[in-house]
């Protein structure tokens, strides 16, 4: 049989994408948040007015401001990128961007560089950047408001170890105070001692809410651990990632190597 005929026999191999190698606990919670298709567990509740009033940029209850009429009242010339992309929610109304910013601690159930990885992954129309240890993601502002309702009501989230800053949004590395709380010049937070619970009693942008507002516990240490996305030596040692370092290693060579003398690429 003629190779073009055998060729026409093979089969398709659907692609299955990987989000990250490796079977240990981290490799496993790394993948999970970046999986689209991956459910997280819900663990809290929290109503969709607290939502907003959390964020600050609205009244609950409030009508949504545009910046353009909706995409069905507007004329516009002929664009096929339109026809295959459908507009997000907010899009298709003309809502203003908003965003929102969420800090992490090292031994949360989130890390900044995945939480990048995440949103390009489970959401669409976004714009993101990473800064140190915060990640603000902007959206319109009707997706905004339903891409953090999963966010602080998941596993994703921990109340002792997240948390929504916008301004002054120091905390990757900074020390706990007594309550062993991050450091929040702001004090957007605080435990209280009655119930356990970790109440908000400033929204995002520091603006005193007229009501606190009940996030629930904090997440035991020890189940912190389990959750956790780093690797530690004591529980997913870094170093047995052996397919990893290679993959950085070649990367930061053909970069190096690549801006000294782009020749130097083909022998590589």
């Amino acid at each position: 049989m003629p190779m073009s005929e055998r060729r026409k026999l093979k089969k398709e191999v659907k692609y299955i994408r990987q989000f990250y190698p490796g079977l240990d606990g981290s490799s496993f919670r790394r993948k999970k948040i970046m999986d689209p298709y991956k459910r997280l567990i819900k663990i809290r509740n929290v109503p969709d007015d607290d939502i907003i009033r959390l964020l600050g940029h609205r009244a609950a209850g409030s009508l949504y401001s545009s910046l353009h009429p909706p995409l069905d009242e507007l004329i516009e010339k002929y664009d096929p990128i339109k026809e295959l992309i459908e507009a997000t929610d907010g899009a298709k109304m003309g809502d203003r961007m908003k965003f929102v910013q969420f800090i992490d601690t090292m031994i949360g159930p989130h890390a900044p560089w995945l939480r990048l990885r995440s949103y390009f992954n489970r959401f669409r129309g976004v714009d993101a950047v990473l800064n140190a240890g915060t990640v603000l993601l902007e959206m319109r502002e009707r997706d905004c408001e339903a891409a953090v309702k999963p966010l602080i009501e998941t596993e994703v989230f921990d109340t002792a170890r997240t948390y929504l800053r916008s301004i002054n949004p120091e905390g990757y590395s900074h020390r706990t105070d007594e309550t062993e709380l991050i450091f929040d010049v702001r004090r957007r937070c605080i435990l209280n001692f009655d119930t356990g619970y970790v109440d908000y009693v400033k929204d995002m942008h520091a603006e005193t809410l007229d009501k606190p507002i009940t996030l629930g516990f904090p997440v035991d240490s020890v189940d912190a651990r389990s959750i956790n996305v780093m690797f530690w030596w004591d529980l997913n040692p870094f170093k047995n990632r052996t397919e990893i370092l290679m993959l950085l290693s070649r990367i930061a060579q053909i970069k190096i190597l690549g801006g000294f003398n782009p020749e130097l690429l083909n022998d590589y």
